[in-house]
């Protein structure tokens, strides 16, 4: 076995943040619509000055909110990388605070493959795998393409590093 190789490197889709693009298609209108509510109604003389011009701009700030919440878990998404090496599986996450999380291959036990609807109809599914490690019982590679042909080739290299470790499992 070629200790070096990589047999495939994937990133999740963004389909994961489906409902974050969603949401934001929502709250963007009714943004705007507080914005024409607050120009016509906002008439009143007993809030001070400096409290009424940060009120006027309240949706602007909401708005700046919503597309920094949307960026943030665009980018968060977009730094997960996925890798299955020879002996292990590798997952690298964090946009400021980089997490790598190795697992071994003969420790993994078990998968299962799960293809939603909206992941079907894009080709994508999420492999979830069952481990005998301490750390991480159970490992998601969360909304990647074609998850059964990347199961087979980690159940091949399992069973391949099981038997170059002599490595058995007891239940």
């Amino acid at each position: 076995m070629i200790q070096n190789t990589i047999y495939f490197k994937s990133r999740p889709s963004q389909l994961i943040n489906l409902e974050t693009f969603l949401l934001t298609i929502l709250v963007v209108p009714i943004i705007l619509l507080m914005d024409e509510i607050l120009v016509q109604e906002l008439t009143v003389h007993f809030i001070p000055e400096r409290l009424t011009v940060h009120l006027y701009r309240l949706p602007y700030y909401l708005g700046i909110f919503v597309f920094l919440n949307l960026a943030y878990h665009v980018l968060r998404v977009y730094c997960i990388r996925y890798e299955i090496h020879a002996e292990e599986l590798r997952y690298y996450s964090g946009i400021f605070r980089r997490k790598h999380e190795f697992i071994e291959n003969y420790r993994i036990k078990d998968y299962r493959v799960e293809q939603p609807v909206i992941y079907r109809m894009f080709g994508l599914g999420n492999l979830i795998v069952y481990t005998s490690d301490k750390t991480t019982p159970v490992f998601r590679l969360d909304a990647i393409r074609d998850p059964e042909e990347k199961y087979k080739i980690l159940r091949g290299l399992v069973e391949l590093n099981r038997r170059e470790k002599h490595v058995f499992e007891v239940n």
